[in-house]
């Protein structure tokens, strides 16, 4: 979690380092260079903003599928970790060895059971 982060300000610190910069050379070419040359500044400064909420954006929605995809993907493991437990507990057979002799852990009568 904590590389998460640390990535995630790196990655916010450079996007607002960047837009200072672009901000700071847009004032500075505004005072001192010719009327084509600040067309030329303000146009591709403003395609770069775009493109980098564009960036924002796909990142966000990647961190949105990672999201579900781990939720699901735990979601699976209970379940599977479940039903693994109810057919051990259901099968006789697979308590086998030193466990075989432990007594029941509840009135219902379970012998082993694996941690989980």
């Amino acid at each position: 979690m904590r590389r998460i982060i640390w990535t995630g300000l790196g990655y916010s610190l450079g996007l607002g380092t960047s837009f200072y910069v672009q901000k700071r050379m847009r004032r500075t070419v505004q005072r001192i260079a010719p009327e084509h040359v600040r067309a030329d500044v303000s146009a591709k400064s403003r395609a770069t903003v775009a493109r980098a909420k564009g960036t924002v954006d796909r990142a966000r929605e990647v961190v949105i599928d990672l999201r579900d995809a781990a939720q699901e993907g735990a979601d699976a493991m209970r379940q599977e970790r479940d039903d693994l437990l109810a057919e051990f507990d259901a099968d006789e057979s697979m308590h086998s060895g030193p466990a075989r002799g432990l007594p029941p852990k509840n009135e219902e009568g379970r012998g082993f059971r694996p941690l989980h």
